[in-house]
């Protein structure tokens, strides 16, 4: 009776082995799960407060931010000038805050064809202008305070005239 057992028990539970056997393609055809794992979230961006930055302090790290967003493409280092109270104003933005911008951007951020048009940075505000493969040309805003982005939009925004 135990040999029946038993060889019922292995007839039933060696299939479920095979399901759980990794197949031969997995390395070779990453998901999208997978690329969107290779972005590594930063820490947030810890705000200089007193004294604050100066407006060309501010400016600079701006550029680093658009440099690694728009002509590196590495969100990693973009995020690192992004503040854990940052305010996404796109209305199709799932929730506030870098991570969900991270969620939103890292599956697909990498086969994104990018132009750049311009950039510039007044007060403590920064616009990004460029050109994509998937939405045309986009005008980006930013708002900085204490040398990190805390809020952003998108939807309707013109670049400045001077």
């Amino acid at each position: 009776m135990r040999e029946i057992a038993f060889v019922s028990f292995f007839l039933l539970a060696a299939p479920l082995g095979v399901l759980a056997a990794p197949t031969p393609f997995e390395d070779v055809i990453p998901s999208r799960v997978h690329q969107a794992r290779a972005v590594v979230t930063p820490a947030p961006c810890q705000p200089q407060l007193s004294p604050p930055p100066t407006e060309q302090e501010s400016a600079e790290r701006f550029e680093k931010f658009a440099h690694a967003f728009l002509e590196t493409k590495n969100l990693t280092e973009a995020f690192e000038y992004i503040d854990a109270v940052y305010i996404n104003h796109n209305p199709f933005a799932s929730a506030n805050g870098p991570n969900a911008a991270l969620d939103a951007l890292g599956p697909y951020w990498d086969s994104v064809q990018i132009t750049p048009l311009r950039r510039t940075f007044k007060g403590e505000f920064g616009w990004l202008n460029y050109r994509t493969n998937y939405f045309g040309e986009i005008v980006d805003r930013y708002r900085m305070e204490g040398g990190c982005i805390v809020e952003h939009w998108d939807q309707g925004e013109e670049y400045p005239s001077s």
